[in-house]
């Protein structure tokens, strides 16, 4: 068994998907896998377990990942959680593995934070309509919406609308007046 690791390694791009997996060797290794667009990534479990991971990226081809590349890294959306093997489940996100067991890790970023907050209404909201509303990575909107609850700005619904969020009874009167005076 390999060392489970919390860094995404990117590897590069080929066009086949053996040519991929010639280029993971260790865990959190990944290789993208593109013929005139993202088809898949290829990744070696960052559990540790040694298996190779290949993640659909192409629509087209049935249920898939979204693939964000950006200044801060690569970043797959939604989590991966491997139901069979060692059951890893992870995120990951501007190039780092955050174990779904792990504390989140607040990353505060109040411009980001200024651009949610002006999307949050009286009613509940998932993040990942915010994210498509704002053009962003879903988890940087979920970790800037859990800022927000953490300052009281916001709040997090609860049971099946976890992940969804609204502005505090407070903020929405605050809110609702500052929009007026724009």
């Amino acid at each position: 068994m390999l060392k489970k690791t919390h860094a995404v390694q990117f590897k590069g791009t080929v066009e086949r998907q053996s040519e991929a997996i010639e280029q993971v060797d260790n865990p959190g290794d990944v290789s993208l896998v593109e013929r005139g667009a993202p088809r898949s990534l290829v990744m070696r479990c960052p559990d540790g377990c040694g298996d190779i991971l290949t993640v659909n990226l192409d629509r087209r081809a049935g249920p898939a990942w979204r693939l964000y590349q950006r200044e801060g890294g690569l970043t797959l959306f939604p989590s991966v959680w491997r139901d069979t093997g060692c059951g890893a489940h992870f995120i990951v996100w501007d190039n780092v593995i955050h174990w779904t067991n792990d504390a989140w890790i607040l990353r505060r970023n109040s411009s980001l934070e200024r651009a949610v907050e002006g999307r949050l209404t009286d009613e509940l909201a998932s993040f990942v309509d915010i994210a498509a509303a704002v053009d962003e990575v879903p988890w940087s909107v979920l970790d800037a919406c859990r800022s927000l609850v953490k300052s009281g700005i916001a709040v997090e619904g609860t049971g099946a609308e976890r992940s969804s969020f609204r502005l505090a009874s407070d903020s929405v009167q605050t809110s609702r007046a500052r929009k007026r005076h724009w």
